[in-house]
């Protein structure tokens, strides 16, 4: 029987023909529903999971069960995406901290726990703005590096040890593929005057280029490839990090045909 990695490698042309440059979807869900989603996590949330690189506090909720709890985030999805594989995967958080640079695919653990993994392929990520605290700005910067296969984080300057990170920790740039399938060349410094990334090293940023950057707005969400490189980051005009913010993190796949 094929494996999720398997499926990776085999379907890799599929994959890449699904890539699409991120976007953010403005107003999609209004503020009795972010009030109901930003609920659930407390409501529903089987324990609390935090790790040190991650610096986010995560309430552990079973996302396909969410979906069946709260029937209307499905027709959501489907009025906006089509149609899917049937279970998800992703997590609530809540944090203080700008995030690293990482690719949200199925870690290592998840196919081990997951019993459907081996029937589909990583497809699109979903972020969900919830809470924000007052006249805070953080955004999320979308690269167009694109990862294919597990999940991992991009730790060149050696910031976390791997025992205390959920994803695989990457030292050296894996096999990076832009949005049109080739394979990622660039090697210099990242450019950008409009945003900083404080909280990642120069070495990891080194040969990554933005693609898209979004301002974390709740009512928004943020469409993006799975298999793409994303981070915050905050405004070079504005570099409040100070903040605290709560959001969800959905991914959602293709079956193999």
């Amino acid at each position: 029987m094929n494996t999720y990695i398997d499926n990776c490698k085999n379907y890799k042309k599929e994959i890449i023909q699904n890539f699409s440059p991120a976007q953010v979807v403005e107003n999609f869900f209004t503020s009795e529903e972010v009030e109901i989603l930003s609920e659930y996590q407390f409501a529903n949330g089987e324990r609390i999971k935090w790790t040190p690189t991650s610096n986010n506090i995560q309430s552990v909720v079973d996302i396909d069960t969410m979906f069946k709890s709260i029937s209307w985030l499905e027709t959501k999805f489907q009025m906006l995406l089509g149609n899917y594989w049937i279970n998800h995967t992703g997590n609530f958080y809540i944090t203080t901290q700008l995030h690293d640079c990482h690719v949200d695919l199925l870690t290592e653990d998840e196919l081990t726990v997951y019993d459907w993994t081996h029937k589909v392929i990583p497809w699109k990520s979903v972020v969900i703005p919830l809470m924000l605290s007052h006249n805070a700005e953080t955004y999320t910067a979308f690269l167009k590096q694109r990862h294919i296969g597990n999940s991992i984080t991009i730790d060149r300057d050696y910031v976390s040890e791997q025992n205390d990170s959920m994803y695989e920790l990457a030292r050296e740039h894996p096999t990076f593929y832009l949005e049109d399938g080739t394979i990622s060349k660039h090697d210099d410094k990242l450019e950008s005057n409009d945003y900083i990334f404080p909280q990642i090293g120069k070495k990891t940023l080194q040969g990554l280029e933005i693609e898209n950057c979004f301002k974390f707005e709740p009512g928004d969400i943020f469409l993006f490839d799975a298999c793409q490189l994303h981070a915050s980051c905050a405004s070079n005009m504005k570099p409040n990090e100070r903040f605290l913010k709560s959001g969800i993190n959905i991914q959602f796949y293709k079956e193999i045909i």
